[in-house]
């Protein structure tokens, strides 16, 4: 399905709501806009959840404006919870929203796997992963009623391949690896194939991401990771790692139950790691503390 239903952080102060990701994703700056990024643009309303959209849901959130167009920033220590947030929070663009599928995703933690099953390997070609296909996975939303939880319609797995006969509903941000989406089906278009629109719509996707996400690099000359054995956190040396292992962008990680091999990375939100496969034409958010190995 094309389009989640996400609840504004606006929503607090008008319907109750929990405070959401887009004051970072969407860098809402309602109040000092000077009206140009005013609440008209809000699409939607506190019905969203339960409005029928079709096969197009409407976005619930503020219109995407020029001047919501900076790239987001997220500082959180060792955890990820504010980072998926606020990358999750990145596909209530109205673009992105009619090109990714929300009924196909997946949800990982250490233990379970939603949405999917996973092979105890990865396959040779790259890039790849080990989510056997396709994502059954439901994304519905940021939840309203908690700044910690998303809503989910997932069978759970027990990796690799054991189904616990439960269908989870919502899922912890706090045990979050990592978060899958797929590329909405695409139909031909005059003389392009379907297979030619989908790898069209797959490099718009990386586009908008990377115009919004953080680059992982390293500047000023000084180490990114400079000892600190009173940090318990990993996520510098890790990220500075992944920016410079190779020129090209391509990584190949474990996190969790979660293989990546040969996947482009596109950049970071606070410390989720932004990853593209153009194979599959999947979109990966990962928790950089969960990342084990690279490989």
């Amino acid at each position: 399905m094309k389009g989640a239903c996400m609840m504004s952080d606006s929503y607090n102060g008008f319907y109750g709501g929990a405070i959401s990701a887009e004051e970072f994703a969407m860098g809402l700056r309602a109040e000092a806009a000077d009206g140009d990024c005013s609440r008209e643009g809000q699409a939607g309303g506190p019905d969203c959840g339960q409005r029928d959209w079709g096969k197009k849901r409407k976005v619930c959130c503020f219109e995407v404006k020029d001047c919501h167009r900076d790239r987001v920033q997220v500082e959180e220590g060792c955890c990820c919870k504010e980072g998926f947030r606020a990358a999750l929070g990145l596909l209530c663009d109205e673009e992105l929203a009619e090109l990714l599928d929300f009924e196909q995703t997946a949800f990982v933690t250490d233990h379970y796997v939603a949405g999917a099953a996973v092979t105890e390997s990865v396959g040779t070609d790259s890039p790849a992963d080990n989510l056997v296909a396709p994502l059954a996975g439901i994304f519905r939303r940021l939840s309203p009623y908690s700044c910690d939880l998303l809503d989910i319609s997932a069978t759970l797995y027990t990796p690799p391949a054991t189904a616990t006969g439960l269908t989870a509903s919502q899922v912890s941000l706090c045990e979050l690896v990592a978060a899958v989406i797929q590329l909405a089906e695409a139909e031909a278009e005059g003389e392009l194939s379907p297979e030619e629109v989908a790898a069209r719509n797959f490099r718009r996707v990386r586009r908008i991401l990377s115009q919004r996400i953080s680059p992982c690099d390293c500047t000023g000359g000084a180490p990114c990771c400079p000892c600190d054995r009173g940090d318990c956190c990993c996520a510098a040396g890790v990220l500075s790692a992944l920016a410079e292992s190779n020129l090209s962008r391509r990584v190949s990680v474990a996190a969790g139950p979660l293989l990546l091999s040969g996947v482009t990375l596109l950049g970071r939100v606070g410390n989720v790691l932004v990853l593209a496969n153009d194979e599959a034409q999947r979109i990966y958010f990962v928790c950089v503390n969960q990342v084990e190995f690279i490989v």
